[in-house]
């Protein structure tokens, strides 16, 4: 099966056959769809202010870590130009033509003093150098050793009174360095370089780190390393100068999906950048998603309430309604609707009880009016004597005549009469049994000697039925159908059984057959005859007269039901409350 055609299936079945669910779901739609719109929107807005304020925040902090940086860089460089104005550094590393022995060795030691209280002048301090032109010495402290060289070739100099700032990034350090001019004739002398490590920044980029996941590193214009604060920081930037020339000046950019912040110090020779992953820039937002996530959820879960209170309220009692209308469709009139609501599903409560009232009373009428007719069809019925039982009746009693006595003339002639009797004498519809037995057995005694021995009939009566009621001549016209259709073109002998027995609270009446019964075909009409309301004087009449006042005094639930098989039997069921006659007397 497609999906879009078992989707259709599972739609029709499970929502729009249902008004119930139809209404709740579209109450769900309705509350539900702007809250998501909403929630996406206001999301997507968060995300954006959020990316705004961060970007914001980390400038300002680099800025400020920038600010920092470059101060302790001033604090090296005019650290190491309190070493110029020693008035005894000059002539320290300026050659003199009487020198001793003893004046070398003190001008030494004034060097390596000197140059052990600039380098003890800071933790981070590498070496400090002094390079004398004119000796073509050069005096170095480094690993707290001192160290005296002699230059092989003329050291590279480099005028100008101002700081020479400069980077090794295999060190990971930088150098300071200045020259020292005489200041008699302002002749360059000597340089003094100061190296220092990158890690005295480190305090402030542990400041700058606000999340164990970013990064801090400085790096030089080319993008080599020269400091970062753990290990797992480490960041290989390729083609720095290209990417930061296109920033201008936004001061931060992104790659892979990582922000990227940076200053730029000592004309851009060394970069302070700090690496943030977007789900680190991006935290906020995720918390003010899952508070939003929560607040979706909770308005859903009271949405759903809400919306199966609403469809209760709506659709509840219209499906209620629709029951009881089920319950009227099958003839039960006696439903109750309970209509205490005072909107339009109230007033179609009400209507529907008046209708439904207003049918009771039309039905009732109607079956006065069918009970009326049925009774003057019945005493149509018993002012009727069938020719051909009259004609057969007194053709045998000629018979017995002829062949016997006046005995057996008299009696089939007192049954003859006891019969009339009871058809032109009763008044009422209701009799005893035992007194619509009697009859029946005054029938079954003519019968008898008309058949004879080709006819054996076997009447059983419940005591306990006896003085029940039933409607007049119910019997007789059944046990006659038996004779006229059961038996009349018979070879074989025939049989009949009539069994009267209270079940429970009930009275049944069974009167079986073993003549030519009917074809499936037959049969079926005659049932269907039976459902019909219409009257017919067809030969089913006994049959439809009897099941027809049947429903009429006792209810649509009791009647005559038959079964029947070709040329094998004819069954009659006729069921009836059991009511005792002296109620009806």
């Amino acid at each position: 099966m497609p999906f879009s055609t078992k989707l259709k299936y599972y739609l029709n079945r499970y929502i729009l056959e249902s008004m119930q669910r139809k209404l709740m779901v579209t109450l769900l739609l309705v509350m539900m769809v702007p809250l998501l719109i909403f929630m996406l929107v206001s999301t997507h807005i968060s995300r954006g202010a959020v990316e705004s304020s961060e970007i914001s925040s980390n400038q300002s902090r680099m800025e400020l870590s920038k600010s920092y940086i470059e101060e302790q860089l001033n604090w090296f460089d005019d650290f190491l130009f309190t070493a110029l104005v020693d008035e005894n550094l000059v002539p320290s590393i300026t050659t003199i033509d009487n020198i001793t022995t003893t004046n070398s060795f003190n001008t030494q030691s004034y060097i390596q003093d000197k140059l052990f209280a600039l380098y003890n002048g800071n933790d981070h301090i590498l070496s400090v150098t002094l390079t004398s032109y004119e000796d073509k010495l050069s005096y170095k402290v480094e690993q707290r050793e001192f160290f005296v060289t002699n230059m092989k070739a003329s050291a590279h100099q480099v005028a100008g009174k101002d700081s020479m700032f400069s980077v090794n990034s295999s060190t990971k350090s930088f150098t300071f360095g200045r020259n020292i001019y005489r200041f008699e004739d302002q002749k360059l002398v000597g340089r003094i370089d100061l190296k220092v490590s990158f890690d005295f920044i480190s305090p402030i980029a542990g400041n700058l780190q606000s999340n164990m996941e970013e990064s801090i590193v400085l790096v030089d214009s080319k993008g080599n390393q020269l400091f970062t604060l753990d290990e797992n920081g480490e960041v290989a930037l390729k083609d720095l100068s290209s990417l930061l020339d296109q920033q201008q000046e936004m001061n931060y950019f992104t790659l892979n999906q990582d922000y990227y912040f940076y200053q730029e110090m000592m004309d851009k020779r060394i970069v302070l950048i700090k690496v943030v992953p977007e789900e680190v820039m991006m935290v906020g937002s995720k918390h003010i998603g899952q508070t939003g996530l929560l607040i979706l959820l909770i308005s859903i879960c009271f949405t759903i309430i809400l919306s199966i209170f609403i469809s209760n309220q709506v659709a509840k009692p219209i499906v209620l309604l629709t029951k009881k209308m089920e319950h009227v469709e099958e003839n039960n009139f006696n439903v109750k609707i309970n209509s205490k609501r005072t909107d339009e599903i109230g007033i179609l409560q009400r209507k529907f009880k008046e209708m439904i009232d207003r049918i009771r009373d039309l039905i009732e009428k109607d079956y006065k009016r069918e009970m009326e007719n049925r009774d003057a069809q019945f005493l149509a019925l018993q002012s009727q004597i069938n020719p051909h039982f009259l004609y057969n009746t007194l053709q045998v009693v000629s018979g017995m005549a002829l062949k016997k006595g006046a005995k057996e003339i008299y009696e089939m002639i007192q049954k003859l009469g006891g019969m009339f009797r009871y058809i032109t004498n009763k008044r009422g519809d209701l009799v005893f049994i035992w007194e619509e037995v009697q009859h029946l057995q005054n029938y079954l005694y003519i019968q008898k000697v008309r058949f004879g021995e080709n006819i054996s009939i076997d009447l059983f009566v419940d005591e306990q039925a006896k003085d029940a009621i039933i409607p007049l001549l119910t019997l007789q016209p059944i046990v006659e159908n038996s004779f006229k259709h059961g038996f009349e073109s018979q070879v074989e002998k025939g049989f009949l059984k009539i069994d009267i027995q209270k079940v429970f609270d009930e009275i049944e009446v069974v009167i079986e057959d073993n003549g030519m019964g009917m074809t499936e075909e037959v049969l079926q009409q005659l049932k269907d005859k039976l459902l019909t309301d219409s009257y017919s004087h067809h030969r089913s009449i006994g049959l439809k007269n009897v099941d027809t006042r049947m429903k009429l005094y006792f209810g649509r639930e009791y009647g005559v039901e038959i079964t029947s098989q070709k040329s094998q039997f004819t069954k009659v069921l006729i069921r009836m409350p059991y009511q005792k006659g002296s109620e009806h007397k």
